[in-house]
């Protein structure tokens, strides 16, 4: 009884000193994690991208280093870009880049003399494949309209105009849709937020009134991966669940929402991998310099002449957006339009955006 006794009186205690602890006190305790946060993230970067490029350029003996690129790198499909080392030339893995507005650590990347960098990202591309698959119609709406998606989803999910959509109400909306995406729910909203978790609850079933058709089709996919053991794309690839049939009621549930988000995750990764297959084929037809250098995420990387500039922008425009590719091989037609962001600059931190109006820069 003795050990029991004081097993409780600690939880007490424990419980006592964190009530006593003062405002400025828990601020400054959530300040210094983090900071330690910051910092650990920054040493990550130094080692990967300072000294990593330091020690690939020396190995190399020239300002390159390289990367390798994997088609079969993930189970997903999406691009797989891994540190590269052969016996003539090192590199380093490009898909850990953050894209900061201060300091941007992507500026060590830059054209080559008389070149010019293209970045270009696709924009909300998971949830414009999410909006098409499930048949989504308020989510559609707000693609087809060009709203911003999270301003408009915070005002169905708040009930108030999109203009009085607070910052922090727009970031709860962001974060609810990518934690639907990737299987999350209520615990991991009050977690990412700092929310109450029965606001995080109230959330979560308001968002399913907002957008009826994702849970449909959430219900469909989990029917489909528990009757048939596999997960499916609109492209055709595959991913086999066997999981699904874990006696293990925790083990299942992960196999179920590995296959929601397969179906989501793969299609845009396909989506991105035709558009590069489009552009290098345009190039190539054209006879230009231009050419691709990498691809981070969703957003696909390339250098051009200055005087190829307008034109690789419109045909990666034309291939990324309109996507000929895709309508002439698989026959797709999204239902939602595919959006995305061109910058060019000097090197891959510094671009300024390219504006894209009725198809003209």
């Amino acid at each position: 009884m003795t050990k029991w006794r004081h097993r409780d009186e600690s939880k007490k205690i424990s419980k006592w000193r964190v009530s006593e602890l003062t405002t400025p006190a828990l601020k400054s305790a959530r300040n210094f994690v983090k900071q330690l946060l910051d910092l650990r993230k920054s040493e990550k970067l130094y080692k990967t991208y300072i000294q990593g490029v330091r020690k690939a350029a020396k190995f190399n003996g020239c300002d390159k280093i390289y990367v390798d690129y994997k088609l079969d790198g993930t189970i997903t499909g999406r691009l797989s870009c891994t540190a590269y080392t052969a016996q003539e030339s090192k590199g380093v893995s490009f898909h850990t880049l953050p894209r900061e507005t201060e300091n941007n650590i992507r500026s060590i990347f830059v054209a080559p003399d008389g070149y010019k960098f293209i970045t270009v990202d696709y924009s909300a591309m998971e949830l414009r494949v999410l909006a098409h698959v499930a048949k989504e119609y308020n989510m559609q709406k707000a693609f087809i309209e060009g709203r911003d998606l999270h301003s408009y989803t915070g005002s169905l999910l708040f009930n108030k105009k999109e203009r009085d959509v607070t910052k922090e109400e727009r970031q709860i909306a962001k974060t609810v849709s990518f934690l639907i995406v990737y299987g999350g729910g209520a615990f991991n909203l009050a977690e990412t937020m700092g929310i109450r978790l029965k606001r995080a609850e109230k959330i979560i079933e308001a968002y399913k009134n907002v957008y009826p058709g994702i849970f449909k089709y959430m219900e469909f996919i989990e029917a489909f991966i528990k009757k048939n053991g596999y997960a499916y794309s609109i492209f055709g690839r595959r991913r086999n669940l066997p999981d699904v049939a874990s006696r293990n009621r925790t083990v299942a549930n992960k196999a179920v929402r590995q296959g929601i988000n397969f179906t989501i995750q793969s299609t845009a990764s396909d989506v991105l991998v035709c558009s590069l297959l489009g552009i290098v084929e345009k190039f190539k037809q054209k006879g230009m310099k231009a050419r691709i250098v990498s691809t981070v995420h969703d957003s696909i990387e390339a250098i051009a002449p200055a005087d190829e500039v307008d034109e690789a922008c419109r045909i990666i425009y034309d291939e990324m957006v309109n996507y000929p590719y895709i309508k002439k091989t698989f026959g797709i037609d999204f239902s939602v339009p595919l959006d995305i962001e061109i910058l060019v600059g000097e090197s891959f931190g510094d671009g300024e955006e390219i504006k894209v109006c009725n198809e003209e820069l």
